[in-house]
């Protein structure tokens, strides 16, 4: 079956060419560089901001209910926690996910003995493939407000939906084509064509992408040393890996069997993968 795979001729620089800032694995590549998230945050938020720590691939484990791996976690020099986020379809940007991303950075962030007033402003960034909310607007941001008076309520905390589907000639929407590129000569920012360019087109940088793949898939891994043989993927890692082989599905009309094949999964796990897939 790989065989068949590679004679059709999908290849990893097959892959790595089709990838754009929009898929969630790429754009957690491309925005551990600093300068990347730099701009972003800038021109989302319309005003300089001082990075002071970023993560990227940031795990908030919740031991009572759902753990999240979130694309990337930014503090700036006031204190503030931006999370920025990429989806790109509805049911994965629902504003209950919003919700529940700022609930699980509220109670990362907050301890015991802390004053009330002193936890830190939080922002969750979506940036959204099609325009999820259906107002036909590039940005908006949802506060809350007292209902009775229309005043703000001020719990500092801030949700903010980038639209991706409008790509117009302003900084947001030459933002927007930059993310939705799969061209390295098309995009607008150098800052941005640079980190692209050298994981898309230096042999270097394509050779980093395939060792992140590979790692990847072998920490999905539970290996029990115990049994001698391999448990199967991690929950999350599973979910991820499904999400990967759908867009090689959708991207390159392949089977289920030959992705499969293609990223080494082992044979005794397709039909697990394949209930979780077709659901």
């Amino acid at each position: 079956m790989t065989t068949s795979v590679l004679e059709k001729s999908l290849s990893y620089d097959d892959l790595i060419a089709s990838l754009r800032l929009i898929d969630d694995d790429f754009m957690r590549i491309i925005f551990k560089n600093q300068d990347c998230i730099q701009l972003l945050l800038d021109i989302i938020l319309g005003e300089h901001v001082e990075i002071i720590e970023n993560d990227s691939q940031y795990d908030l484990k919740n031991l009572l209910g759902r753990s999240l791996t979130i694309d990337v976690l930014v503090k700036d020099n006031k204190g503030h926690y931006i999370n920025i986020e990429v989806q790109r379809d509805e049911a994965g940007a629902h504003p209950k996910r919003a919700r529940y991303h700022q609930s699980l950075i509220d109670s990362f962030l907050s301890f015991p003995n802390e004053k009330w007033r002193e936890i830190p402003k939080t922002i969750v960034i979506f940036i959204t493939e099609e325009d999820v909310l259906g107002y036909d607007l590039p940005i908006y941001h949802v506060r809350r407000r007292i209902v009775e008076n229309g005043e703000s309520f001020d719990d500092e905390t801030e949700i903010i939906y980038v639209n991706a589907s409008i790509q117009d000639d302003s900084e947001l929407g030459r933002l927007m084509h930059d993310f939705m590129c799969k061209e390295v000569e098309s995009m607008n920012y150098e800052v941005l064509k640079k980190q692209v360019g050298y994981y898309k087109e230096s042999e270097g940088g394509k050779r980093e992408m395939c060792e992140i793949w590979q790692k990847i898939r072998d920490e999905g891994y539970i290996e029990g040393e115990k049994y001698g043989e391999i448990k199967g993927y991690a929950e999350g890692e599973m979910n991820k890996t499904i999400e990967f082989i759908k867009k090689l599905i959708t991207k390159h009309s392949y089977t289920i069997d030959e992705v499969m094949d293609l990223l080494d999964i082992p044979e005794s796990q397709h039909q697990q993968y394949i209930e979780k897939i077709l659901s």
